[in-house]
């Protein structure tokens, strides 16, 4: 009992053979004592659960980093052997504050399987013994006989014994908006999609309409949902472009730092210096080379970039992942409710004798009548849907009825006074239609008010066009009610079919006029001699701002992707209708897509548009045959289906108000508003936030350079240190760093979204990059070399506080300077606004007068080690501050014109 063959082909069974082989009885469930024993085999029905990482342990991740342990050596030798305790203090508050918000981000991001098991139901009502009862939905177990009814949540995965007009909402597992009409009878097909196996229904979906029986084949993680569980907690975390890079960025920094120590060390006591002053000496160079405020600034700037992504409809949860957007190649989304709305509306009426009416050639005006009312009426009545609290609650065909009526304005009170229910006959899928009957209270006005035939009772029918015309003897046109011949059948016929080739929904709606009911006969023998009345064609229409969204992608070099559990048809023409599927893209379905290896998908990958009638497990499939091919992959999608492909993705961006819990959890980002176009808005965002991030990187490092430069030169000619360590840290975390912010918050560049998505793998730091980093650093550290020769060789011979003072300042205002170059690779400082950053601006005027109160305020310059300078000194380092940063702006000019 219970093989991998006996799981994936219980639809294939006929109910006997099922429970033959779950050992159970179809009519007396389990006994009490066989459900404990299969209980304490098979476990409690929960989704897969793990042990949670204990919040220590994940604070305590957040240190392993190659950078972030050559800054704890550097407070801790900071602190302990050169009593700094100012520099080990500061040092260590960064390493912290950046632990905290890592540890933060990371106790929220793993939270997808305790929603997924929140989606179980909490009770259950099984027959045990020949009883019914109710059971906690844990306690269920294999051969467990359920009962289900209208409302119900699925607790477990089972195949249906009995079926009556059951209809379930699968939307979050398959992906498909349509309800799905059940039925008992066996599936003749295997290798069925899981929308397709009309006799199972599945945990975490629920009852639209109906009731019925069923036999639990499936429990916890071996149910449908289980196993999405499994693959979200198989799915990899890897870390974004942006964490790759500085990671590299940083080890790079910490081993430059390290070997430049190592050389000074070794040369300087090579020279005769004191092999303790060399050390102390090394571990100050150590604090100029590590950019420090880096991590912290890198943060900062990610919060905002995020504020600003909230502030349009995008909510990240991973600060990092920011920027991935910026880099996507691929945007792998799902249909039902991402580029449709995800509720089905009316696109057109047939009318017998008119032409095809559209809902708003339908008259709204007060006491307007129009020839589609008839048919108004009977999808009004012959409806299970209801309005609650101004909201429709029911299956989404008959729930787009409903809206429909409202939208036209049509009496839906009056027509049930006039018209109340007194019987129905269920929808089957056998008969492909449902019907109920009405009392007439006034025949007189429902002829008039109407135009239906007066009667007792009226029988109102809808369903499959095929079924209804069958079952039409005559039609209704606005002149009378005439006999149906099989000329205007066929033709009726055809024009229901061209509609479902158009990928409509189709229905078709019917009367019968009765002067009583029968009760010696069943209700279903009802269903004959109809009249006519008309078919409606409904769809699940794309979102109006994803035309535009979708062109925006096709501008920026973003291919789309349509990935669905809907059918073939639907999917194809919503493709067609939004470009995404073009002349020389391929459609593939979930059946064809299972043919294939993973290798032959890579291969093929780069040529399919559209994917339909696919499973959970399809959609990690193309989201990594995506990334064998060296793409970015973002992927989008609201329901449980789409969660383990949001993890796997390298950034999923889950739909907020029709988002299930699971996907939102398993996501990057997660969009407010439900709408494509916010994807886009979200790419620009990253494309943004990468190029700040950049601009500041490039002013961080090239300043590092500079004081390491300074410090190494200076030692180098003078065996004397130009700069001290907390003066070094200073500019580090203050004057470096609020101007490095407000780099992070500047305006875009114009070709922002009109360029092709970089490649991931490019890096911040190309070889070309690094070469003009170290040029910049140089030459502004020569303006501050010049400056410390001059002060303490000629101003203030051989006065070190003086001359460090002298060089502390030239190196502070050069740097600060130096963000204007820093904005942009290419243009000039005559070239470019200065009025657009305002936020540069107020940073640059606050470190300027931070540093003043450093050189100017006794409590600060004691702290710092700084004295007065005179008019002398301030000449000298405003000259060679300016001097080195008007070099560097004619160099950008120099080397654009090559």
């Amino acid at each position: 009992m219970n093989t991998e063959k006996d799981r994936a082909c219980w639809h294939g069974l006929e109910t006997a053979e099922v429970a033959r082989l779950l050992e159970c009885s179809l009519s007396e469930g389990l006994t009490e004592a066989e459900a404990r024993k299969r209980l304490h085999k098979y476990g409690h029905n929960r989704i897969r659960e793990e042990k949670p990482t204990h919040p220590l342990v994940l604070f305590l991740n957040q240190f392993r980093d190659f950078m972030i342990y050559v800054l704890l050596a550097a407070a801790l030798i900071s602190g302990i052997v050169l009593r700094e305790l100012l520099d080990a203090v500061v040092i260590m508050f960064i390493v912290v504050a950046n632990a905290v918000l890592g540890f933060v981000q990371e106790y929220r991001a793993e939270k997808a399987l305790e929603s997924l098991r929140k989606l179980s139901a909490p009770t259950a009502r099984v027959i045990r013994e020949g009883k019914e009862k109710r059971i906690p939905s844990h306690d269920l177990v294999p051969g467990d006989l359920i009962l289900l009814e209208t409302g119900d949540r699925i607790p477990a995965d089972a195949r249906l014994v009995e079926a009556h007009g059951l209809r379930t909402d699968e939307s979050s597992l398959t992906g498909e908006s349509d309800s799905v009409g059940k039925t008992s009878a066996r599936l003749q097909e295997e290798d069925l999609p899981l929308g397709d196996r009309t006799n199972m229904v599945f945990t975490g979906t629920h009852i639209v309409h109906g009731r019925g029986t069923a036999l639990v084949v499936e429990t916890g993680k071996h149910t449908q949902l289980g196993r999405i569980a499994e693959m979200i907690g198989e799915a990899e975390e890897e870390k974004t472009p942006l964490q790759k890079e500085l990671a590299r960025t940083g080890k790079r920094i910490a081993l430059l730092c390290l070997a430049v120590c190592a050389v000074v060390f070794t040369l300087g006591g090579l020279r005769g210096q004191e092999w303790a002053d060399m050390f102390l000496f090394s571990v100050s160079l150590a604090v100029a080379a590590i950019p420090e405020g880096l991590p912290a600034i890198v943060t900062i700037a990610l919060a905002l970039g995020v504020r600003r992504m909230a502030d349009r409809n995008a909510f990240l949860r991973r600060l990092p992942a920011v920027e991935t957007l910026g880099c996507a190649d691929v945007i792998c989304t799902d249909k039902t409710g991402t580029l449709t709305r995800n509720q089905m509306e009316v696109q057109e009426i047939l009318v017998p004798g008119e032409n095809p009416l559209k809902p708003e050639d339908i008259p709204r005006e007060e006491g307007a009548r129009s020839q589609a009312w008839p048919i108004l009426l009977t999808a009004v009545l012959c409806n299970d849907a209801r309005e609650q609290d101004g909201e429709f609650i029911g299956e989404g065909t008959e729930v787009g009825l409903l809206r429909l009526a409202r939208e036209v304005g049509f009496p839906h009170r009056d027509a049930t006074r006039l018209l109340p229910r007194v019987e129905e006959i269920p929808f089957e899928s056998e008969r492909k239609m449902m019907s109920t009957i009405h009392a007439v209270s006034d025949a007189e006005r429902v002829a008039s008010d109407f135009s239906l035939p007066g009667a007792a009772y009226l029988l109102l029918a809808k369903g499959a066009p095929e079924s209804i015309l069958a079952r039409c003897s005559r039609l209704l046109t606005a002149q009378n009610v005439r006999v149906l011949t099989d000329e205007e059948r066929s033709r009726l016929a055809a024009q229901a079919e061209d509609m479902a080739e158009r990928s409509l929904r189709t229905l078709a709606f019917a009367c019968r006029p009765l002067q009583g009911i029968p009760r010696d006969t069943p209700l279903e023998d009802l269903e004959e001699d109809l009249v006519y009345l008309g078919t409606l064609g409904m769809m699940d229409p794309p979102r109006p701002e994803v035309y535009e969204a979708l062109e925006k992608c096709r501008r920026a070099n973003i291919r789309v992707v349509m990935i669905t559990g809907d059918h073939a048809a639907t999917a194809r023409s919503i493709a067609r209708e939004l470009d995404i599927l073009t002349p020389g893209m391929e459609m593939v379905t979930g059946q064809e897509l299972a043919q294939m290896s993973e290798e032959e998908l890579a291969e093929r990958v780069e040529n399919i548009a559209v994917y339909a009638r696919v499973s959970p497990a399809d959609k990690v499939k193309i989201v990594r045959a995506w990334k064998a091919r060296g793409k970015t992959v973002a992927m989008t999608g609201d329901g449980v289906n789409d969660a383990p492909a949001l993890k796997n993705a390298d950034i999923g961006v889950a739909m907020g108000i029709a988002g299930t819990d699971v996907s939102k959890e398993a996501s990057d980002m997660v969009l407010a508003d439900d709408n494509f176009a916010t994807i886009v808005n979200a790419v620009e965002e990253g494309r943004i936030i990468y190029d700040n991030l950049k601009k500041f990187v490039y002013f961080l490092l090239s300043c590092n350079i500079s004081e390491v430069a300074t410090m190494f030169l200076g030692m180098l000619f003078a065996s004397v240190t130009p700069l001290r360590a907390v003066q070094v840290l200073w500019m580090n975390l203050v004057t470096d760093g609020f101007p490095a912010m407000a780099l992070g918050v500047d305006t875009p560049a114009p070709d922002v979204m009109s360029r092709p998505p970089r490649d991931p793998s490019e890096g911040i730091l190309s070889l070309r990059k690094q070469l003009q980093l170290v040029t910049q650093g140089t030459i502004l550290s020569l303006g501050a070399l010049a400056a410390f020769f001059i002060s303490y060789y000629v101003l203030f011979p051989v006065h070190l506080p003086m001359t460090q003072t002298v060089v502390f300042i030239t190196l502070v205002f050069s740097q600060l300077m130096h963000a204007f170059n820093s904005r942009s690779e290419t243009l000039a400082f005559g070239e470019m606004s200065h009025t657009d950053n305002c936020v540069l601006l107020l940073a640059l005027a606050a470190s300027a007068g931070l540093q003043v109160l450093a050189v100017t305020f006794p409590p600060a310059m004691r702290l710092f080690g700084t004295v007065r300078v005179g008019a002398s000194g301030w000449g000298l380092a405003l000259a060679c501050s300016i001097l080195p940063v008007v070099l560097i702006d004619r160099l950008k000019l120099l080397h654009r014109r090559r």
